[in-house]
């Protein structure tokens, strides 16, 4: 069905590098949201992160929106479908060549965040496609010691954010300066505030530096002028779109469960997944690796997403129930999913600074944790044998995770057909209906995958037809 809807929203084009959401980011929707408004903030790349800030500051769990990973209709549905429930949808990544990161930018390099959060995503595209208007993040640190070179706002700019501010004295030379070299207004500001940003620096994955937010936030309003703002975001009618049909489940089919990690050392999942999974009926249920001994009664599919697999794994592998009950529904032929750590968890052992810790034991993997991780990056993977995911060859997209060196280790007389690879690639594994993938996928963009989650499975441990490979196909044919 095509839609027209009203989609009030903007896009922020920050620095190439940084925490993420930026700095001006975070001060822009926690202030909006000080004031009353339902912020709903994207990441213009799909890479699960490990915090939870952006839900702190406004009370609604970040989403993703990715060009390269998702079909123009699928990008346009979850981005009204996000928006749906708040004033304002604040889409942040990077656009054309944005300005290097500037002394109020470096800092936070290697120890803000994750290397999933230090590299925004490509807003270029999803620009052209929502017909957003794009608000420039500006750093003008370094005005006052003369050497401060005004970014250059990208292409198709409709406004500049200032981010560094000293003093009300730069403020205006440099909203000034903005207004003569490029024609733009300067509808907000972020001061310097140095201790609120090496609070914000500091903070541990798991924590929520509140004071310093607010200090973000409260500076974010001094300045902001909050109906240039809002006209901006309402001056832009929604595109025209069909809008994906949500694949229910038969009428009179039992209830299908869905147990998700959720504690410490779990919790990075796309919304998106739960709200597809929910649209088709499926029934939701927390569980705690760590602290539960057992599943949620009449499960029929477990999921463990990323989190912080390397900092609990001594726990984790103190828990003897949990593991045994996630093998015994493995063993009945019950399906699991798992992404990044949680894969690592499934693994037989966890390595972390050269200790190894007991891993649940499923996939026939060996997992290290990189004390530098490199940045997630993107990649495409063909199934090489069939699965629940979808029949061999199927192509998937998604983050290759940087956290984690894999050794396969596969144990005397393990039969292939009921363990091993699930690509060429080393980073998807399955034994029987159990699936571990290191590549993180964003399900929504997938409604095939999602549809199979939720779709009809008779568990069984029949194995299947083992994988030909082309050698031996041109070995018989000789």
């Amino acid at each position: 069905m095509t839609m027209t809807t009203s989609v009030p929203r903007i896009a922020l084009a920050t620095s190439t590098s940084g925490p993420d959401p930026s700095i001006a980011g975070l001060a822009l929707i926690a202030g909006l949201t000080a004031r009353g408004r339902r912020v709903q903030y994207f990441r213009a790349r799909s890479c699960p992160t490990p915090t939870e800030t952006v839900a702190h500051a406004t009370g609604m769990p970040g989403r993703h929106l990715d060009a390269w990973l998702m079909p123009p209709d699928v990008c346009l549905t979850l981005l009204a479908g996000g928006v749906r429930g708040a004033d304002l949808g604040v889409v942040e990544g990077t656009v054309d060549e944005p300005a290097a990161a500037t002394a109020i930018d470096a800092p936070f390099l290697s120890s803000f965040m994750a290397p999933s959060e230090a590299v925004a995503g490509d807003l270029g595209p999803l620009a052209d496609l929502l017909d957003l208007p794009v608000v420039s993040v500006a750093p003008i640190a370094g005005f006052r010691q003369g050497t401060f070179h005004l970014p250059r706002p990208p292409r198709g700019a409709a406004a500049v954010i200032l981010d560094g501010v000293e003093s009300a004295e730069d403020l205006e030379r440099c909203r000034r300066l903005v207004r003569m070299t490029s024609g733009l207004p300067v509808v907000g500001a972020v001061d310097l505030l140095p201790a609120a940003r090496a609070e914000i620096k500091s903070a541990r994955p798991g924590t929520y530096p509140r004071e310093a937010v607010e200090a973000l936030a409260a500076s974010f309003l001094r300045h902001a002028d909050l109906g240039a703002i809002d006209d901006l975001a309402a001056s832009r009618p929604y595109p025209d779109f069909i809008e994906q049909p949500v694949r229910r489940r038969a009428a009179g089919a039992a209830p299908f469960r869905v147990a998700f990690a959720r504690d410490e050392a779990f919790g990075c999942y796309f919304p998106d997944t739960f709200d597809a999974l929910a649209a088709m009926g499926a029934k939701l249920v927390e569980f705690s690796p760590m602290n539960d001994g057992s599943l949620p009664d009449r499960i029929d599919l477990v999921m463990l997403g990323c989190g912080l697999t390397n900092q609990y794994a001594a726990r984790l592998a103190s828990n003897l129930s949990m593991a045994a009950a996630l093998r015994q529904h493995v063993c009945r032929g019950q399906r699991i999913y798992t992404e990044g750590g949680g894969s690592a968890y499934l693994g037989r052992s966890i390595v972390i600074d050269d200790e190894r810790f007991a891993g649940a034991g499923i996939f026939p993997i060996d997992a290290e944790f990189v004390p530098n991780p490199q940045s997630p990056r993107r990649v495409a993977r063909r199934l090489s044998r069939d699965s629940w995911l979808g029949p061999r060859g199927t192509e998937v997209r998604g983050y290759r995770s940087g956290r984690w060196d894999l050794t396969f280790t596969p144990t005397t007389f393990e039969c292939p057909s009921c363990s091993g690879p699930l690509s060429g690639d080393g980073d998807f594994y399955f034994r029987h209906h159990a699936v571990g993938s290191f590549v993180h996928l964003h399900l929504a963009a997938l409604p095939d995958v999602v549809s199979a989650f939720a779709g009809p499975h008779h568990p069984s441990l029949v194995r299947p037809t083992p994988v030909r490979l082309p050698e031996e196909d041109q070995q018989g044919d000789a």
